[in-house]
């Protein structure tokens, strides 16, 4: 059936009962009724008619939509309206609302996107930078807030409580003297800025109070400064009973490249004879405003935002990449025991019962086996691949090393090959020396590992970092027929002008891989665009939300016109604050979730997996007119036989619709004599009017968005 028949329109809907009956009905993937489908974790395996009430709950209804909590995030049921009550066809008006289908309910596409790491137990959630740091009495544990982009966009706080009423007289700060900053960072993460627990704010207020409600301040400062030996800082006042304490910074640093942060390694509150009464083996507690919880995230986030995916009917996930918990050093904690983290396990199952082909990524070296091993201390150092990164296991080098990679390449393939088929060989090659010499090293032993135990796996060459044809070439030539899949990270932020060279790139990368015999598969495994709010110094190029969406929707059509699985990078991230690598929007902060909500991105995409269901590329002949520099379009055919002509307006996006050009669409070869349009960023149809003989749509507006045009049912 043709995915966007599966419309509702709501201004039809007399009555609210009925209205809502109706939607809900529909998103639920005829499901039946809402309790019918309020599946625990342990009846999901079971359940034979999955619905997204198994993965979140109806919390709120909006003009007569159920909206669904995903934990903490709140996502509408059908695309808002972004820009409403737009003229797609001259004398046509309005539309109906698309309800997406969920990635169990779609046949196939080529959307997809790399997940933040995914769901894992606590066993393997290291977070070494909790606030109890503050108050363990070791002065080289820290804790450190959630960054923000610059150093004033909120005040960050640590408030102590007291198990009783004491008489107080100052306020220890204690930073790290030696800062923690990973065992082994990569190149290009920053050594000048501040580490971990040595970050102090340039303006801080100390408060107390006897009964959580009035409070006094008692010291004020507004030159904050920790001197180059890291020596503590007391902040002395009259002394005065106090139960709470409260330390309130502002106007932070920049510390070790994650953001602006507050970061120390001890709060003391000291007693009138001295003693230091913020210590948990003395009864205190603490509670902060945020805590930084990694790139990974924590186990409770990634639980509830892990389904997202499904709502956002992708087909595809790219799992395993840096810090992950199914890299080599997660799997492998204790020598010679490999065991993948149980919860993770479940979360791929999952994945792959519910419609998505996975792509997992074998990545990144061991501590334990490397050429001078050592066993990390999980709450000393950071855990993360960018700051404690363990050398490459280099054959030539290492024969042991390499050995243990290998075993922990064969445990993987082994214990996923009746779920994934395609296997990465690292992800971003960025080791010194030759590139290309040293990858293939490693590369060519490890593919005929997976082929042994997995004659049916589809091997994915390392995904460079850029459309980086010199590497790719230079490893398909030495790997040959070992590498069925050649992936690449595209684009980063790049100015929309770039990207309409894109076709060109693929077709000459395609062209010098063919002349090594490559006839395999590309894919675009990671690619995004930032709209951070404050916008961030390190962007070169800033975009709105919606400028984000409209070329992110560009991008991946592009794509799939030209028959390429696509990744948008990552589904959610709440802790790369600076670079808004996510389909939701990072706000204020807080501890310890900071909830994070969709930004119009996440609809559009949302729109496009149902729209662009079991599409591929088409020769079919397109004719546009009257022309228009930046008018781009490509046409696809789908399975049942309809023919998509997706057309936008490409270069600069803007936040509204005045970017606008009307044009009459023929297309010889569509003469169904019914045709309509997909508008992606509101997520409605609208009926056209066609000519059967000529297959001529007159007056289509084509804005910068996509708008699929599509004929026939």
């Amino acid at each position: 059936m043709d995915s966007s028949r599966r419309s509702a329109s709501l201004a039809a809907l007399g009555r609210r009962a009925i209205r809502f009956a109706i939607i809900v009905g529909a998103l639920l993937g005829l499901c039946g009724a809402p309790a019918g489908c309020a599946h625990g974790p342990a009846e999901r395996a079971k359940s034979a008619r999955p619905c997204i009430e198994d993965f979140a709950t109806v919390e709120a209804h909006c003009a007569g939509v159920p909206v669904y909590a995903f934990g903490y995030t709140y996502v509408h049921g059908v695309s808002p309206d972004f820009i409403p009550d737009l003229v797609w066809q001259r004398g046509a008006e309005g539309g109906e609302k698309i309800v997406p289908k969920k990635s169990w309910e779609i046949k196939n596409n080529l959307l997809g996107s790399t997940p933040a790491r995914e769901p894992r137990s606590l066993r393997i959630d290291d977070q070494p930078v909790l606030c109890v740091h503050l108050i363990d009495g070791d002065p080289e544990t820290c804790w450190c807030s959630r960054a923000q982009i610059e150093p004033d966009v909120e005040p960050v706080w640590i408030r102590i409580d007291l198990p009783v009423e004491a008489e107080v007289c100052a306020v220890r700060l204690i930073p790290s003297r030696k800062g923690m900053r990973g065992f082994a960072p990569i190149p290009s993460e920053p050594t000048d800025t501040a580490g971990i627990g040595q970050g102090l704010p340039r303006t801080l207020a100390v408060k107390l109070s006897r009964d959580g409600r009035r409070w006094e301040t008692v010291r004020e400062i507004d030159d904050l400064a920790a001197g180059p030996a890291m020596d503590p800082i007391e902040l002395r006042f009259e002394a005065r009973r106090a139960k709470q304490v409260w330390i309130i910074g502002e106007e932070v640093p920049d510390v070790l490249g994650l953001g602006h942060c507050f970061s120390i390694a001890e709060v003391e509150v000291l007693s009138s004879s001295g003693a230091n009464l913020a210590l948990h083996s003395r009864g205190a507690g603490v509670t902060v405003s945020s805590t930084h919880l990694g790139y990974g995230m924590d186990r409770f986030t990634q639980d509830m935002l892990w389904p997202v995916q499904y709502d956002l009917g992708f087909k595809w996930a790219r799992v395993g990449y840096d810090m992950s918990a199914l890299q080599w050093a997660y799997v492998e904690r204790e020598k010679g025991v490999l065991a993948v983290d149980p919860r993770t396990d479940a979360a791929i199952t999952e994945a792959v019962r519910h419609g998505i082909e996975v792509v997992l990524v074998l990545d990144k070296g061991n501590w334990l086996h490397a050429p001078e091993p050592r066993v990390p201390q999980r709450n000393r150092e950071l855990m993360e691949t960018y700051y404690n990164r363990a050398p490459w296991p280099d054959p030539a080098a290492s024969p042991a090393y390499f050995a243990a990679w290998l075993g922990y390449v064969r445990y993987m393939v082994r214990h996923f090959k009746d779920r994934v088929r395609y296997f990465e060989i690292w992800n971003e090659w960025d080791e010194a020396g030759d590139r290309v010499d040293n990858y293939c090293r490693l590369a060519e032993p490890t593919a005929r590992a997976i082929r042994e135990e997995h004659p049916q796996a589809r091997v994915v060459l390392c995904s460079s970092s850029g459309l980086d044809m010199g590497f790719c070439e230079g490893a398909v030539e030495r790997l040959g027929n070992l590498i069925d899949v050649v992936g690449f990270h595209p684009y980063y932020n790049t100015d929309p002008q770039d990207i309409r060279r894109y076709p060109g790139d693929i077709a000459e990368l395609k062209a010098r891989l063919a002349t090594h015999g490559f006839r395999g598969e590309l894919m675009a495994t990671e690619w995004s665009w930032f709209a951070p709010y404050p916008p961030a110094d390190r962007d070169e190029r800033r975009f709105t939300e919606m400028q984000k969406a409209k070329i992110a929707a560009r991008f991946m059509v592009t794509n799939v016109g030209l028959g390429i699985p696509s990744f948008w990078n990552e589904t959610f991230q709440t802790h790369m604050t600076s670079r808004d690598v996510s389909l939701l929007r990072n706000t204020f902060s807080a501890d310890p979730i900071s909830p994070t909500q969709p930004q119009p991105i996440y609809y559009v995409l949302r729109t496009l997996s149902t729209a662009l269901e079991d599409v591929r590329p088409s020769a079919a002949e397109v004719h546009v007119s009257p022309p228009h520099d930046d008018l781009e379009s490509c046409a696809l055919e789908r399975g049942d036989g309809a023919l998509l002509v997706v057309l936008w307006l490409a270069g600069e996006a803007v936040d509204g619709s005045s970017r606008e050009h009307v044009v009459d669409l023929r297309v010889p070869a569509a003469r169904h004599g019914a045709a309509h349009a997909i508008d992606t960023l509101n997520g409605t149809r609208h009926e056209l009017a066609a000519d059967p003989g000529t297959g001529l749509v007159a007056g289509i507006h084509v804005r910068d968005w996509p708008l699929i045009v599509i004929f026939g049912d």
